[in-house]
């Protein structure tokens, strides 16, 4: 079965607002993951990518649910957890169909 691992280290994803991230890696602390199954999906087709999408999507909300709130700074951590989880999953699966996905989603909301 092909697996794919969201991997998203919360006390870097901490650092990436705080600046503290290179401390908390050293300590040795265990990044949080997600687990995402796709060996039932052919990622040859768009029906497939798009599944696979919303599945690491889904992955990286959970993954970085410990940083959502209402404050800016939580806001911040949030989106920048959420954003490297679903690029890093995307990268570890390394197909065409779901990279080509990413980048469309990903400059939609660039734009709007």
């Amino acid at each position: 079965m092909k697996i794919a691992s969201i991997v998203t280290a919360s006390l870097i994803c901490i650092g990436l607002a705080s600046g503290a991230g290179t401390a908390a890696a050293a300590d040795g602390v265990d990044p949080m993951s997600k687990t995402v199954a796709y060996g039932d999906l052919n990622l040859e087709t768009t029906v497939g990518a798009n599944v696979l999408y919303a599945r690491i999507r889904t992955a990286a909300r959970e993954v970085c649910a410990p940083f959502e709130g209402r404050e800016l700074a939580r806001k911040v951590r949030w989106d920048s957890c959420y954003d490297h989880a679903v690029k890093s999953a995307v990268a570890q699966v390394d197909k065409p169909s779901l990279t080509a996905l990413y980048s469309e989603k990903t400059k939609a909301s660039r734009q709007s």
